[in-house]
């Protein structure tokens, strides 16, 4: 059995070597099920599948899933590529498209009485 290094020996090792033994680790492999269907998931949703329609097919497929798991693994997995354009409703809006005239105030009366 290896013997762990101490605790004082590992607070030793500099940052640069910590990287360097970070990048030589095994990689491990995602628990998800999913994660090789990740690109044809991606694909239904850009068709505006439903996560249903999703596991439904995936099931057809011989994956057996159910919407919820294919929902949850959507919302962690997926993210906005930097390189695509942002959607429109991402846009900031300029100043003259919506222009709001104040709202004059009523007097409020606190209990509705006839003064």
């Amino acid at each position: 059995m290896d013997a762990q290094p101490s605790r004082s020996d590992r607070a030793d090792v500099p940052a640069a070597d910590l990287a360097a033994i970070a990048s030589s680790e095994v990689l491990h492999r995602t628990r998800s099920r999913l994660e090789p269907h990740r690109e044809a998931i991606a694909t239904l949703r850009r068709k505006r599948w439903t996560f249903a329609q999703i596991a439904r097919w995936l099931r057809e497929h011989g994956v057996n899933v159910t919407p919820s798991s294919v929902h949850r693994f959507w919302r962690k997995r997926s993210s906005v590529d930097p390189m695509e354009d942002p959607p429109a409703s991402a846009l900031p809006l300029s100043k003259t498209s919506v222009s709001r005239q104040p709202q004059p105030q009523k007097q409020k009366h606190r209990f509705n009485l006839d003064i």
